[in-house]
């Protein structure tokens, strides 16, 4: 499965391992840091998590992350804690 294939899965939502968690998060952090690590602004970050994320049936409160892909999501601009802060992440579920 290549990136692209990755971000825009659809199917039912499944256990997320933590070792596909650790490869999708290292994926990521590449992407982000190839393309000069470029983030969100702090309203936009807001914006998505509330309207987004926190109203998702597939998002975690207890471990402030997405059931789906298993990226820790939340209001934090700090990027590398957060998937919604980098520019260059998108919701699989092409929500954001």
């Amino acid at each position: 499965m290549n990136d692209h294939q990755e971000q825009h899965e659809t199917a039912t939502v499944q256990k997320i391992t933590t070792t596909q968690k650790v490869v999708r998060y290292t994926r990521a952090l590449s992407r982000w840091v190839k393309a000069g690590r470029p983030v969100r602004d702090e309203s936009e970050i807001i914006r998505i998590f509330q309207s987004d994320c926190r109203a998702c049936e597939d998002y975690d409160k207890r471990s402030s992350s997405c059931k789906h892909c298993g990226c820790r999501v939340s209001e934090s601009t700090i990027a590398p804690l957060n998937k919604i802060a980098m520019q260059t992440e998108h919701c699989p579920l092409e929500k954001w």
